[in-house]
């Protein structure tokens, strides 16, 4: 079965963004596997044919969504940190 230009750009996609996922370039990561999962459910709604084709496809977007959701779960705790410690101390010398 030859692979449509949007199959072999979602493989792209999801290839770089694992890539920049392992370098620990997280918004990249992040911003690579939306842009996957994009082309995929395009693929599933108007190229992929067959039961099996489907299937794997949903795989693979299930398996780009969660990672994509942990690391915007991580880059929000991350963005929210630096602010906490300084709260923090001020509330700890409220109490001294």
């Amino acid at each position: 079965m030859a692979t449509s230009n949007n199959l072999q750009k979602a493989i792209d996609l999801a290839s770089k963004a694992a890539q920049e996922d392992k370098a620990e370039n997280y918004e990249e990561a992040l911003r690579l596997y939306q842009q996957a999962v994009q082309y995929f459910l395009h693929i599933l709604k108007y190229e992929a044919q067959g039961d099996k084709a489907k299937q794997s496809i949903r795989g693979k977007c299930a398996e780009h969504l969660d990672r994509a959701e942990k690391l915007m779960e991580y880059l929000k705790k991350k963005d929210k940190a630096p602010a906490k410690p300084v709260k923090e101390s001020q509330s700890s010398d409220k109490r001294e």
